[in-house]
This record gives structure tokens, C-alpha cells and sequence, in this order.
């Protein structure tokens, strides 16, 4: 196994975060990112996020642990490193493709189809919102900042949902930011 995890050093969301990577391939990382249990929401274009609680089940499927600087060195020598001048580039391209991929006439401010990764946070912007589904069959989770974000997110969900039926095709999983026009 070439897949790698740095110590959780960085405080979000309560707890302690690090990192995980594959110096081989994304399928890799993929592989042992679900053999963890880490949730497919946790990728981010070239790496997981994992929190200080997940430790003891990467350790259990032989997570080989290294310091920060070494996992960015061999995340930058894998080939496989976006780095972070190039991330909006990537996230970009990623919603381009998403939205072309889901016969969308506009590009939503991030995009991702499926359930691995995900978009950026929910900037606090009147109008703007943040929506995930992750089964055919369930809701949509909708953050906005207001009531008019709300009532875009219901739209827009209404609206590709109807787009892939007349496809043939089942409603939208993934997420979407979604960033009034001019804001972006």
C-alpha cells in the first residue's frame, strides 16, 4: 500500500483534521478511504480529509502515518498534487464537466456529480446556496443564506431533476454552490 496519513493537526468543525493520500493513484486512495470507513464527501480533488476519531481505522487497515512535510512530498512527486493556486482551476473544470454531464445550460459556481467530494463552504452572500443529495431517492439538504437562496436551491434542484428524467435518467446526486450571477 502506498496510501499515507499526516497527523490531524488542523482544528474545523470541533475536531482535529489530517490528511490522507496515495503516492500511486486516486483509485488507491479511493480503496483504502473506503476500507477506513471515511465518507466519499471527504475527497478533496486530490486527497481525504480525516478526522483525529478515524484514527484508530485507518491504523487498522495498516495506515502508514507520516509528518506533513513528507506527505507533501509525495503527494508533489505522485504527480497526483493540485496544488492550491491550481485548486479554483480544477474545482472549475470539475463543475464544467458536471454540468455538461447533466445537460445543464449554466455552470453552477461548484459542482460535483455523485458522492465523492465535495464543494466549497457557503459564503455568507444574500441569494447564494449550498445543496447536497447523496441517494436518488432522498431530499436534497439544502444550506442558503436567506430566503431567496432557498427558494434558487428549490428551483434549480426542480429543475435538473426534470431535465434528467426527460433523459431517462435518475434525479441529481452530488452537490452544488451556487452563487448569485455577478457574485462569483
Amino acid at each position: 500500500m502506498s496510501v499515507f496519513a499526516d497527523e490531524p493537526r488542523w482544528a474545523r468543525h470541533g475536531t482535529l483534521w489530517g490528511h490522507l493520500i496515495s503516492d500511486e493513484s486516486l483509485e488507491e486512495l479511493h480503496a483504502a478511504a473506503e476500507a477506513a470507513g471515511l465518507p466519499p464527501r471527504a475527497f478533496d480533488l486530490d486527497h481525504y480529509d480525516w478526522p483525529a476519531a478515524a484514527r484508530a481505522d485507518l491504523e487498522r487497515i495498516g495506515m502508514r502515518f507520516v509528518s506533513s512535510g513528507e506527505l507533501t512530498r509525495r503527494l508533489l512527486a505522485s504527480g497526483l498534487r493540485i496544488r492550491a493556486t491550481d485548486r479554483p482551476r480544477a474545482r472549475r473544470h470539475r463543475a464544467v464537466q458536471g454540468a455538461q454531464a447533466l445537460g445543464l445550460e449554466s455552470v453552477p459556481t461548484d459542482l460535483v456529480v455523485g458522492r465523492r467530494g465535495h464543494v466549497e463552504p457557503l459564503p455568507a452572500m444574500p441569494g447564494a446556496f449550498r445543496l447536497t443529495r447523496d441517494t436518488p431517492s432522498g431530499d436534497a439538504v439544502i444550506q442558503a443564506t436567506d430566503a431567496v437562496g432557498e427558494q434558487a436551491a428549490q428551483a434549480w434542484i426542480t429543475r435538473v431533476d426534470a431535465g434528467l428524467a426527460r433523459r431517462g435518467r435518475e434525479p441529481f446526486v452530488g452537490q452544488a454552490l451556487v452563487l448569485p450571477i455577478g457574485r462569483v
